[in-house]
Order: structure tokens, then C-alpha cells, then sequence
């Protein structure tokens, strides 16, 4: 009897544990995780958005010079990818119309700018999202979750 105990019943009890607290452990670490990774962007964000350009530029040169002309604004929206569980910074930028464009409104167009953090550190590869802004991806994308701040705590 105490054979089948050791050999079944304690591996049953110590999976269904597992399962249990995999998921509070896991938010822990990432909500840990995410607070460091903002202190990183903001210190390392001119150096990223210079990174996201050249990474932009060896893949479509064209695209590179519409980004340097961009206009970054200064928010970030935080998001993680569903698929990935990766914490993203993403950047809304918007561009001038044309100068010699038809449309008399002149409407300005928008996109956003993704940055990934992986293993310790800030990764710009030029990935962006076209004609949409940061706050809209999240909502309408399956993809992105939100990631809200945590209001500093009071000891």
C-alpha cells in the first residue's frame, strides 16, 4: 500500500498543486518582470526608437525615411503578446500628409511603433502596425493584451 501511495498518489497531488499555483507564480514574476522593463525604456528610448529606424531601414529603405520624418509622441502603451506572453512598448506616431496631396482636409495618417522586451532586454526590429494607433490595436486585436501600471506602493 504505501508503494502506491509514493508511486501514485503523491506525483497526482504534487501535478494538481502545479496546476493550481502555475498561474499566481507565473503573474508574480511577469508583474515583477514588467516594472524593471519600464525602467529600461525609459532610460534606453532615444537609443530604441534609433534602433527601430535602422532595423526599419535594412529591411525597406523607403519605409525609413516616412518613419525619421514621423512624429513620436511621447506616451507608451504597455501590451503583451497573447501567443508570445512577451511584454511590448508600443509607440503611436503619426505622419504629415503629403505636400502635394489631393485631400484638403489633410488628414494626418498614424501607426505604431513595436518594441519587444525578451530576455533582459529592449529589442527594436522595426516591427510596426500601420494606420492604426496604439490603444486601438490593443482593443480591436485579439492578439495584444493591456498592461496596466501599478500604482506605486506606500510603505
Amino acid at each position: 500500500m504505501a508503494v502506491f501511495i509514493w508511486a501514485v498518489v503523491l506525483p497526482a497531488c504534487v501535478a494538481a498543486l502545479w496546476v493550481i499555483v502555475r498561474r499566481p507564480v507565473r503573474q508574480i514574476a511577469e508583474e515583477m518582470c514588467v516594472e524593471h522593463a519600464r525602467v529600461l525604456f525609459h532610460q534606453q528610448r532615444e537609443w530604441l526608437e534609433a534602433r527601430f529606424l535602422g532595423a526599419l531601414g535594412r529591411v525597406e529603405p523607403t519605409a525609413r525615411v516616412r518613419w525619421e520624418e514621423a512624429h513620436w509622441h511621447d506616451e507608451v502603451l504597455w501590451a503583451r503578446d497573447r501567443q508570445t506572453r512577451r511584454l511590448l512598448a508600443m509607440i503611436g506616431v503619426h505622419f504629415d500628409p503629403p505636400a502635394f496631396d489631393d485631400d484638403p482636409d489633410g488628414e494626418q495618417r498614424h501607426a505604431t511603433a513595436l518594441f519587444e522586451f525578451r530576455k533582459g532586454r529592449w529589442h527594436a526590429e522595426g516591427k510596426r502596425l500601420e494606420e492604426i494607433r496604439p490603444d486601438e490595436a490593443v482593443m480591436t486585436s485579439p492578439r495584444f493584451e493591456l498592461v496596466l501600471p501599478h500604482p506605486p506602493r506606500r510603505v
